[in-house]
């Protein structure tokens, strides 16, 4: 295949464990890039506010350095029932951030939160409150009240790049890339260092199609960290959207090289190999990925797919060969697909022999296999073995993932044998339950018209 297919991506950051980049083609399978998403870190209890935040009342100084040495200590359940024997009118403001703290760090978020919007009715502008109501709510999902208090502790003056960097997070998941730039700008100003910013920075120029910026932030990063297997993930990335393949794929090979163990990398990078004609390299990725990893019945279709459209029979061979010593501990379903592959492959090379028996075995390891029985089948049917087909086509039939295919093929096996009546029968019967078929009609009307043509010529 000398042209490349056409390539789409998509990072994708919703509820996702890990964003992704979609790799996709009219006659390959969609496979993903996988980099680390933009996240966000809730940190842990810090105790007590001080006066900057909230002010202790004059009367509360002793209480205070009493719970502080308390909170030293590690007794927090004990400052808090201290605190909760007061009636919340009888606290400072700073008082009511303090229990609130020790309720989000407890985990009973629900009186957490009703502190923390006690606290505010009082003190609107509390940085600390908003950010700690942000953070409370992100935990129990609800995104746009987080969204707001990070965005109005922002407003008032908050500095933290923790803060910048959950509103630009929220925001590429809300709003999309352009409303999370600027935060994540910010919070990475902050805190230069700090790969979720980096990262999340990367994904929001990505998506925003800002290309020039996000290839200027990915070469300072690649320069100060090469072997950072993750950067390099992220300049596949870059590369594939700007339909760079052969540097997509260096940079996909530099990332498994350092490490990457992501094992829906190892599938784009040996599609990428199948594209560019370098079937040694993607055959041995193949190998890896399906022995290293759980074997997929879904990856190895696909795999093999790819190698037979391009009549690659013997690396598919060797793909099926080096799966050899798994297979007794395979299960009985997975074991058929195996054999049903291996007689798609010997059919294709003309042995006879060898295609009826793995088709027997795939058939015998899952009596339910549909695929099997369809495609031996149709294999009986081109050897003129046309009642063992008919029997494997019934009992194609009785499985609903292959039943509409079964009796498509059964007509089919009936037209060959010119016994058009029962053709006849078997299409209504899938017009009938399958209304949808496209020209379906159409070759009922043929065979109407054949079979009238015959009793006109009895006559």
């Amino acid at each position: 295949m000398k042209n490349l297919k056409q390539i789409i991506i998509a990072a994708l950051l919703s509820q996702s464990l890990c964003s992704t980049v979609a790799f996709a083609s009219s006659s390959y399978a969609q496979f993903k890039i996988e980099v680390a998403p933009p996240t966000f870190v809730l940190p842990q209890f810090t105790g007590p506010y001080t006066e900057k935040e909230a002010n202790i009342a004059p009367e509360e100084l002793e209480t205070a350095e009493r719970l502080k040495s308390l909170l030293e200590q590690g007794k927090r359940e004990q400052v808090l029932k201290e605190l909760e024997a007061f009636y919340e009118i009888e606290l400072s403001v700073a008082m009511i951030m303090l229990k609130a703290q020790l309720y989000f760090a407890l985990e009973d978020y629900d009186k957490a939160e009703k502190a923390y919007l006690s606290s505010l009715s009082r003190s609107p502008q509390l940085i600390r409150a908003h950010g700690d109501l942000g953070q409370l709510y992100l935990l129990k999902g609800e995104l746009e009240k987080a969204r707001e208090h990070f965005s109005n502790a922002i407003s008032y003056g908050s500095q933290d790049a923790l803060i910048y960097g959950q509103l630009a997070y929220l925001n590429l998941s809300l709003y999309g890339p352009y409303s999370a730039i600027s935060a994540y700008q910010q919070a990475l100003a902050l805190e230069p260092t700090q790969e979720q910013w980096q990262q999340g920075l990367f994904i929001s120029l990505t998506q925003a199609k800002m290309y020039p910026a996000a290839q200027a932030l990915l070469s300072e990063l690649i320069a100060k960290h090469p072997n950072d297997h993750k950067l390099w993930l992220n300049q596949a990335i870059l590369k594939l959207e700007l339909n760079n393949n052969v540097e997509a794929l260096a940079s996909l090979e530099m990332a498994i090289l350092l490490g990457n163990e992501q094992q829906s990398n190892y599938k784009i990078a040996a599609q990428l190999h199948m594209q560019l004609d370098s079937f040694d390299r993607a055959v041995e990725l193949i190998s890896f990925h399906l022995n290293n990893f759980d074997l997929e019945m879904n990856s190895l279709n696909t795999y093999l797919t790819w190698l037979g459209q391009r009549g690659l029979w013997s690396q598919s061979q060797k793909i099926l060969s080096s799966l050899e010593s798994k297979l007794p501990a395979m299960s009985a379903p997975k074991q058929s697909i195996i054999h049903l592959h291996h007689a798609l492959i010997a059919k294709q090379l003309n042995k006879k022999i060898q295609t009826a028996e793995s088709f027997q075995l795939a058939i015998e390891k899952n009596p339910n296999n549909g695929k099997a029985l369809l495609e031996y089948a149709n294999y009986l049917t081109s050897d003129k073995q046309f009642t063992k087909a008919e029997t494997l086509l019934l009992r194609a039939e009785a499985l609903n993932e292959s039943k509409k295919e079964a009796m498509l093929a059964r007509a089919q096996l009936y037209v060959d044998l010119q016994n058009y009546q029962a053709a006849l029968k078997t299409l209504k019967n899938v017009a009938n339950r399958y209304s949808e078929t496209k020209g379906i009609w159409q070759q009922i009307a043929l065979i109407e018209n054949i079979i009238q043509t015959r009793k006109q010529q009895e006559i």
